[in-house]
């Protein structure tokens, strides 16, 4: 059985990803976490830190047409959810193949989400440590459990020298080539990465869980706002607010 896990950061090259590198680098270099103010309110800061460098708003691109490349067993189902970390709770059993495994899971992203050694320094550390299934750590829990683990980095992706990859178990990486893997898969689940990929892309988001040939249902434990609210609205309306606030205090002076 086969497992196909799509990170929406798949489609949104940024140079801290390994993406093309150039002058305004530093807008991209942000910190993450998996929290209402990194997938939601930093987001207005962002766009205005773009559009203060006078740098076009970076955008997803390439995910039309994606779906086709696979091949599905019969009754297969898109889940989705915000986090990849819900990818770590997926398994046959919940086809109601309880006494199964993943024989293999199939990751296209950005990131490998196999253990990062800032955090720990080997699998068996990580599976001491009591952390748990995260967002950068879920794929060890398929591997724990002895699935084969395959990474499939972006297109825009120039080399898996930069950044260097040292995942905290074995797996097997390589730059997308647009190939399809030969598994016929089982099971399928797609995230929106909120901290990582921004809410002027969720309508297209959206739209790519539409295109899959497959029925769709959101994870049950998944708790998010789709679409986010336009972090350029949001600007507008605090400015609004604000001039409303010194025209009053002006008249009241």
């Amino acid at each position: 059985m086969h497992l196909l896990v799509v990170d929406w950061d798949f489609f949104f090259p940024t140079p801290a990803a390994g993406g093309p590198q150039g002058p305004h680098d530093d807008l991209f270099t942000w910190p993450v976490a998996e929290d209402e103010f990194h997938t939601e309110t930093i987001w207005e800061a962002r766009h205005r830190d773009f559009t203060a460098a006078g740098v076009e708003l970076p955008q997803v691109t390439g995910w039309q047409g994606f779906w086709r490349r696979f091949r599905f067993s019969d009754g297969t189902v898109l889940v989705y959810a915000d986090s990849n970390a819900w990818a770590g709770l997926l398994w046959p059993s919940d086809l109601d193949r309880p006494n199964e495994r993943w024989d293999s899971v199939h990751l296209y992203d950005a990131h490998h989400d196999a253990g990062y050694r800032q955090n720990h320094q080997s699998f068996e550390e990580w599976k001491a440590s009591g952390d748990g299934i995260r967002c950068e750590t879920w794929m060890l829990a398929h591997h724990w459990a002895g699935a084969s683990l395959h990474v499939h980095f972006p297109p825009w992706r120039e080399s898996l020298d930069r950044p260097r990859e040292e995942p905290l178990a074995p797996v097997a990486m390589t730059i997308d080539d647009g190939r399809a893997p030969a598994a016929v898969f089982d099971l399928v689940f797609a995230c929106r990465s909120g901290a990582w990929v921004p809410p002027w892309c969720d309508e297209a988001f959206t739209e790519f869980l539409r295109s899959a040939p497959l029925p769709k249902t959101v994870f049950d434990q998944n708790r998010w706002v789709h679409p986010r609210p336009d972090p350029a609205r949001v600007a507008e309306m605090k400015r609004e607010l604000y001039a409303k606030v010194e025209k009053m205090n002006r008249h009241s002076g």
